[in-house]
């Protein structure tokens, strides 16, 4: 991991959020740019200035808001990291970040949960939820009051997909750096004669793409996939809850689905690392897993 984007209302209540962001790009050694969007106000066309004058005294200024705001929070932190900043003037967030990640090949973008006090609105959910389906990297939607911790265990909830091990494959790039375990743990409510094949198939499969050690297998039996994804993540004090956000229900038992990523995003208190099924795919033609081993 290279490169990663970190979206920001410059609000109060986001600066445990930039800290976190700040902290985990430097555990992965990656550069770390900081994205904040804003609208043009209404300019008034009797002003002796031209737009384009008014437009790039504005744009210094924001740049300069977003530097004080990162100086303030991260404090004595700010020096000892290289940081981005980059003032976008556009009527869409998500837009932007969709723009940039794409100028920067980023491998990351970090925003914060629903935030009702955000100068926005809801600025961090509604901007996650209109980039599932239309980014190309994964989301890491963090908690805005969420104090950095070490990663020490990372669940990632499967529906023995194909797309689910290249997913693995990405989710298993941070948690190296912080030698975490990974339980890839795939929840249903009816049991299937054929539940302990797939497992099995998906899990050997998986193992011969990943070569990573800390790495734990469970099929979790539950009334309700999302209460049951919950209680594990909470019984296994998890730091990180990975989904692939699956656009359609044509998967193994139809039960992981695009409104279940939006849905745990609201209520759970650790960070959901969202990656994109449409988009989740080798940046390279040399991938060597076999389409028919999870048929």
């Amino acid at each position: 991991m290279k490169t990663i984007i970190y979206a920001t209302d410059c609000s109060k209540n986001g600066s445990s959020l930039l800290r976190y962001a700040y902290r985990f790009s430097s555990i992965m050694k990656a550069d770390l740019h900081i994205l904040h969007v804003y609208d043009l106000p209404p300019i008034n066309l009797s002003t002796i200035h031209s737009k384009e004058i008014i437009r790039k005294r504005i744009h210094g200024e924001r740049i300069d808001m977003v530097t004080k705001y990162c100086k303030i929070h991260l404090q004595h932190e700010f020096s000892q990291k290289l940081i981005t900043i980059h003032a976008v003037e556009n009527d869409s967030i998500s837009n932007s970040i969709i723009n940039l990640s794409k100028k920067l090949s980023s491998d990351l973008v970090i925003l914060g949960m629903k935030n009702p006090n955000s100068k926005r609105g809801y600025f961090s959910g509604n901007i996650a939820d209109a980039l599932l389906g239309r980014i190309e990297i994964p989301i890491l939607i963090v908690p805005n009051d969420l104090v950095y911790n070490n990663l020490s265990t990372v669940v990632y909830a499967s529906d023995f997909e194909l797309d689910d091990i290249l997913a693995i494959k990405k989710l298993v790039e941070i948690a190296k750096p912080f030698s975490a375990l990974v339980e890839v743990i795939h929840v249903f409510e009816t049991e299937d004669d054929a539940l302990n094949d797939n497992m099995e198939r998906f899990k050997n499969l998986l193992l011969k793409e990943v070569t990573y050690p800390e790495i734990a297998f469970r099929a979790i039996a539950s009334g309700k996939i999302k209460s049951g994804l919950l209680s594990f993540v909470k019984k296994e004090n998890a730091n990180m809850l990975g989904m692939l956000e699956r656009t359609n229900s044509n998967s193994f038992n139809n039960l992981f689905h695009k409104d279940l990523v939006k849905e745990l995003e609201a209520v759970v208190s650790i960070p959901v690392l969202a990656f994109n099924k449409q988009h989740n795919k080798p940046k390279t033609s040399k991938a060597t897993i076999n389409k028919k081993a999870l048929v």
